[in-house]
């Protein structure tokens, strides 16, 4: 039986248990979070690099582009497969966590990489086959490990992660965009769903895919349907969130989301204030009035988290909209 999430949720799982301590007053600039020196070496130094070094400014942006470089032409297979994991711990950090600006807060260049592109392009089409992907519900329960006290991913599954650790690193890539259609499972389209999103993909093939999964019921795709809807910003997918809303909001989660990626047509979503707001009223996803919520820590790694804040911000949006048109009438 396949399994109906992978890795993808197994790192924003992961990422739930540590970000929050990491993202402790850092919203302006990485700080060491330990003082002992890293591993000097081998897998060890992966494992510590993708759980907390590239975090830290114990290395340079420059030295750790040199260490990812060494670890994927590295003779030992497990020190390569180590670089890779650290790579997917990275991706998720780069797209889930920002500074008050919007700024992503653990950017250290990794894209600069010389052939990493390339590289992971071939371990992906050397261990994607028929039987190995999508993975079974025993790999993705085997998928994870602790190593050197840390929770990794187990080596050889790491390269179910590529298209991921792609999406993140080469948004809007042609090449990534390939490889991400080619990890489709209809089965569970959420996935691929997920890495669209993360590399900002707004192609046909990406939008007839998130049109379809917004129709879905339950599971993860409709939300990440939704989300990528939102960026795409056409009337064709502004009218899809905006019939999905009327007829099955779904979970609170889904609902927050959907008032979001309608919000954020902008103008074009005003007409719909009041469906967005009776919505959100009727999910339970409003808070009294004048209190004014603060983006919580993790947001961004769980659908779930922050939501009423996710809602508060759509809605002020528009009425910001609404009231800077009203002004210039």
């Amino acid at each position: 039986m396949k399994s109906l999430s992978l890795t993808t949720f197994i790192l924003a799982l992961l990422m739930f248990t540590t970000v929050s301590l990491w993202a402790q007053d850092t919203r302006d600039e990485i700080t060491p979070s330990r003082t002992v020196l890293p591993p000097m070496s081998g897998v060890a130094l992966y494992d510590w690099l993708g759980t907390e070094g590239y975090y830290t400014e114990i290395y340079t942006d420059d030295k750790l582009q040199d260490l990812v470089a060494q670890g994927l032409a590295d003779d030992s297979p497990v020190v390569v497969s180590a670089t890779i994991g650290s790579l997917a711990w990275y991706a998720v950090h780069l797209i889930t966590q920002f500074d008050e600006s919007g700024n992503p807060r653990f950017d250290r260049g990794l894209n600069k990489v010389p052939n990493l592109k390339s590289t992971l392009i071939e371990v992906w089409r050397k261990n994607k086959t028929e039987e190995s992907y999508p993975l079974s519900e025993e790999d993705v329960e085997a998928s994870i490990e602790v190593r050197n006290d840390i929770v990794v991913l187990a080596h050889d599954f790491v390269w179910s992660n590529v298209p991921s650790i792609l999406a993140a690193l080469y948004p809007q890539d042609e090449e990534v965009h390939e490889i991400i259609w080619d990890a489709y499972d209809p089965e569970n389209p959420a996935n691929v769903l997920d890495w669209f999103n993360r590399g900002k993909f707004t192609t046909d093939k990406a939008t007839k895919l998130r049109l379809e999964a917004l129709e879905i019921t339950d599971g993860l795709a409709p939300l990440y349907a939704a989300v990528g809807l939102g960026f795409t910003k056409t009337n064709e997918s502004l009218t899809a969130l905006v019939e999905r809303l009327e007829e099955d909001p779904g979970s609170r989660a889904l609902c927050a989301h959907l008032i979001e990626a309608i919000a954020s047509h902008d103008e074009s979503a005003i007409p719909h204030r009041a469906l967005l707001q009776n919505a959100a009223s009727t999910a339970g996803l409003l808070v009294p009035e004048g209190i004014t919520l603060e983006r919580p820590d993790g947001y961004g790694v769980d659908t779930d988290i922050g939501i009423e804040y996710r809602t508060q911000q759509a809605l002020l949006h528009l009425e910001e909209l609404r009231e800077n048109n009203s002004d210039e009438d």
